[in-house]
């Protein structure tokens, strides 16, 4: 499932003009949704949403969307769609991701649930500062809990995760800050030279 925030209240740190960090936040989430529809491990897309934009793309590209009665915070969201994905599939395990990762591939996303499948534990894949979460798994009997917010990376080590050990780079570039921003600016740059 990807949990993505309003986007006429999310990206706010990234000190944009409103309109600009709003159309940001929606194409990122729309971005991230396709991105997991393209992973071969990946069985039901879900999207855990209270934005009309957000939704109806993801609709749009056949995404399931859970729609948040009111701004519920990222724990009691990825908890409702943690639900609403065992409703649909009883039996498979359950992927968090958030919906901020520009540079997402598929096969990065294929590597961590790879990794899960093989050793079957909760696992978590840290954001590039390591201190952030930004993709969880655990198996359909299991509920280590939800542990998203400041320094959750070491709450969710806590709440029984395991950090993964594959952790592709992709699956760890949030954009979270005007660094972030920055660094993503120039990497696209140098890619295009």
């Amino acid at each position: 499932m990807v949990l993505a925030k309003d986007a006429r209240v999310a990206k706010t740190r990234l000190q944009l003009p409103r309109e600009e960090t709003r159309q940001l936040a929606v194409s990122l989430a729309a971005a991230t949704v396709r991105t997991s529809f393209a992973a071969e491990k990946v069985g039901a897309v879900l999207v855990v949403t209270g934005d009309q934009d957000i939704s109806l793309d993801a609709v749009q590209v056949g995404a399931e969307v859970v729609a948040e009665p009111r701004p519920l915070g990222i724990n009691l969201a990825a908890a409702l769609g943690r639900q609403r994905a065992l409703e649909l599939r009883p039996h498979a395990p359950v992927a968090v991701l958030v919906a901020d990762l520009p540079a997402l591939h598929p096969s990065d996303l294929d590597a961590v649930v790879a990794e899960f499948i093989a050793e079957g534990a909760p696992l978590f894949v840290a954001d590039h500062e390591g201190t952030g979460t930004t993709f969880l798994i655990h198996g359909p009997d299991t509920l280590p809990g939800f542990g998203f917010g400041r320094s959750s990376a070491a709450m969710h080590w806590r709440l029984g995760y395991r950090r993964a050990r594959t952790g592709p780079r992709s699956l760890r570039w949030d954009l979270d800050t005007p660094q972030d921003l920055a660094a993503l600016v120039l990497s696209n740059g140098l890619a295009a030279s």
